[in-house]
């Protein structure tokens, strides 16, 4: 099947264009910016709720309990902040407005607030280095998702042992950069920003309620990479990353509790390439009506569950 993907890939086939027409119906420009922007911070609320009971509940649970679920809790909030607002943020659509110069501002606003605290640069990484990926999908130019960086199998499993077990390893995380974002990846503004966010926070957690709150939202941080890393084996892992044609080198993922640890609906990974103006939360929407479109032969190379999701990250 993978030799028939190649043969079609040097023309896009016709179901593709109808596939990114269809995509088009969902545009965020379709979209009511009231109902989408308060939609949205709602959420965004709603995460940072979640944020506040975590800090909450470290005065209440005892240490050996509280941390790894606390860890557990900050990661997937960490994600969700990254998935809602940055991901959203970099496709100009985490706040939409009908002036177009001044949606990019608040855009790009929300997306440096919630980047400056990992040490990540909004601009280079997200707003130019994110749409790159979309154009050139796991090749040497990919600034995120280049061939050197997407782990499967053994490598998969040393990789996040080393991520989850080794302290400071998320953080720096050698090898992990693509040769094409390594001029802007060591910008030492940007770690001393993360430095100064990450000890700020952690002394007032300290200070307000208890010092294991601190520990589990710097563990946090390796959840959060962990689940990145699976993330982007999910997407791009595997044969899935080598076809010729770039819309064919992502796949989508469903499987039990994706909707707990791939939030959002971010393993409808295949949709979002084929059409990245749809809001996260018409993905699913776009996914069931594309069933009518995509051929019977493709579907499952491209909308994988439960074992074809565990073979794929096991390549």
């Amino acid at each position: 099947m993978l030799l028939e993907i190649r043969e079609v890939s040097k023309k896009p086939p016709g179901w593709i264009k109808q596939g990114i027409k269809l995509g088009n119906t969902f545009h965020y420009r379709r979209k009511n910016p009231i109902v989408h922007n308060i939609f949205n911070l709602s959420v965004l609320c709603l995460i940072l709720s979640w944020v506040g009971g975590l800090v909450y509940l470290g005065s209440i649970l005892t240490t050996w309990l509280y941390i790894p679920l606390g860890a557990l809790g900050f990661g997937l909030s960490y994600f969700m902040l990254i998935i809602l607002v940055v991901h959203e943020a970099s496709h100009q659509m985490f706040i939409i407005l009908k002036n177009s110069k001044r949606a990019r501002v608040w855009n790009r606003l929300f997306g440096w607030l919630v980047c400056i605290p990992f040490g990540i640069n909004y601009s280079q990484h997200w707003e130019i280095g994110h749409l790159i990926h979309h154009s050139y999908p796991v090749e040497p130019q990919d600034p995120q998702n280049c061939p050197e960086t997407i782990h499967t199998g053994a490598t998969l499993w040393r990789y996040l042992t080393k991520v989850m077990l080794v302290p400071g390893y998320a953080l720096l995380r050698p090898g992990s950069t693509c040769p094409t974002a390594k001029p802007y990846s060591q910008d030492w503004t940007l770690t001393a920003g993360a430095a100064i966010s990450i000890i700020t926070i952690g002394l007032l957690e300290i200070y307000c309620c208890h010092w294991t709150v601190a520990v589990a939202a710097i563990l946090g941080i390796q959840i959060l990479v962990a689940l990145n890393i699976l993330k982007i084996a999910m997407e791009h892992g595997g044969d899935v990353g080598k076809r010729d044609y770039y819309f064919l080198r992502s796949c989508s993922s469903f499987f039990p509790f994706r909707k707990i640890f791939m939030p959002l609906n971010i393993t409808l990974h295949f949709e979002h390439h084929l059409n990245c103006s749809v809001p996260w939360y018409d993905l699913l929407r776009y996914h069931n009506n594309l069933q009518e479109i995509v051929p019977d032969e493709f579907k499952s190379l491209l909308f994988k569950s439960n074992i074809a999701v565990w073979k794929q990250i096991n390549q």
